[in-house]
């Protein structure tokens, strides 16, 4: 009988996740069922269309954190990813600043959106602020329950992770402890790869929040959004590839296309929060604060990849490399190790070797 790749406290793990993730995905269904049937009661105005909709952009970003947080969890447990398993916890914790938005915006929502809004009588609701009661009273204590669930899954869920991290721990060492050297560039390799991944995350939510804004008065919003989406998306294409098959020379592009868009991220911030005269419109009013909260974390995350990258581009600059040779967590490796990988990927390992091998003999000549 074929062994499980998961043990038990992983399929714990996971299906935890999965349960939790639909949970809250039905939950956030029904507040989007509310929030429609709520606009539908009245003639929106243009600000107040462009309020609903980033509202329903809000919702969609958080259904999407559930969506990452399943494969981030599902990979971290195929690769033994102790530190990625970590970031998981960390990811959860601040999607509870989302939860936190939705009420929020919501507020707005009933209060400023419907402003100027005018109302379509029937039956059931005798006025606009009758239709507001019905609707707070049933939308709130799901929100509020929203909130609870993530902080009480994100306790729950780093007890888990601290069990798994013991187990991983204890497998990774087996297979990368020859060498303090690549012991250590296992683990800034692993770091760097959980980043990459979380930058997708942001990058994609920033780009996301940016879809309503010519509704609300942003300038240039299609442009920077399509540019956003297919710059960020190529960025993070070309770190995937470069950490997973360690290609340090694409590794050094995505470090100067990631200091390139630091420099875009604080102009954007500039922009955001710059203070707006007395009487003038502003287009940030409503979405300043979300919009602000991802672009920090975002700038955080850029700044970790970037001193991450340039770590590991310096180690395999002196021949340290890892998954090349000695295989990648929650696979096989050589038979030099003990265990049986595919012909194909011995072969790669040796030739990765070989190479590491001729650049340390060539560093140690220069040094000489």
């Amino acid at each position: 009988m074929k062994k499980s790749k998961f043990t038990l406290v992983g399929k714990i793990t996971l299906t935890s996740t999965i349960i939790y993730c639909l949970a809250l995905s039905a939950l956030e269904s029904l507040v989007v069922v509310y929030h429609h049937a709520f606009v539908s009661k009245f003639e929106l105005t243009t600000r107040g269309e462009g309020i609903s909709d980033s509202d329903l952009i809000y919702h969609g970003i958080f259904i999407l954190s559930l969506i990452f947080q399943v494969i981030l969890c599902v990979y971290s447990l195929i690769r033994r990813n102790s530190i990625q398993l970590m970031a998981l916890v960390i990811f959860n914790f601040l999607s509870l600043a989302y939860a936190g938005v939705q009420i929020y915006q919501h507020m707005i929502l009933e209060d400023e959106g419907t402003n100027g809004a005018k109302f379509k009588p029937n039956d059931k609701f005798s006025g606009p602020e009758d239709a507001k009661i019905y609707f707070i009273k049933r939308m709130r204590p799901i929100e509020y329950a929203i909130a609870s669930l993530v902080l009480a899954f994100s306790i729950y869920l780093g007890l888990l992770s601290y069990k798994l991290s013991k187990e991983f721990g204890w497998e990774n060492y087996k297979t990368y402890t020859a060498d303090l050297k690549v012991r250590k560039a296992f683990v800034k390799l692993t770091i760097l790869q959980t980043l990459v991944k979380l930058d997708i995350f942001f990058i994609l939510s920033y780009a996301i929040q940016l879809i309503p804004s010519k509704i609300i008065g942003y300038s240039n919003s299609l442009f920077e959004t399509t540019s956003i989406f297919v710059i960020g998306f190529l960025l993070i294409l070309m770190a995937l590839y470069s950490v997973e098959n360690e290609m340090k020379y694409i590794l050094l592009t995505v470090i100067n296309l990631c200091c390139i868009s630091l420099a875009y991220i604080v102009y954007r911030l500039i922009g955001i929060n710059t203070p707006i005269e007395s009487g003038n419109f502003d287009p940030y009013e409503f979405t300043r604060r979300l919009l602000t909260f991802t672009l920090c974390v975002t700038f955080i995350l850029l700044c970790a990849t970037i001193y991450y990258s340039i770590i590991c581009f310096r180690n395999m600059s002196h021949g340290i490399y890892v998954y090349s040779v000695y295989g990648r967590p929650g696979s096989k490796v050589s038979s030099e190790h003990g265990l049986d990988i595919p012909t194909d990927e011995i072969k790669k390992s040796r030739r990765a070797s070989k190479k590491a091998e001729y650049v340390r003999s060539s560093t140690t000549i220069s040094l000489d």
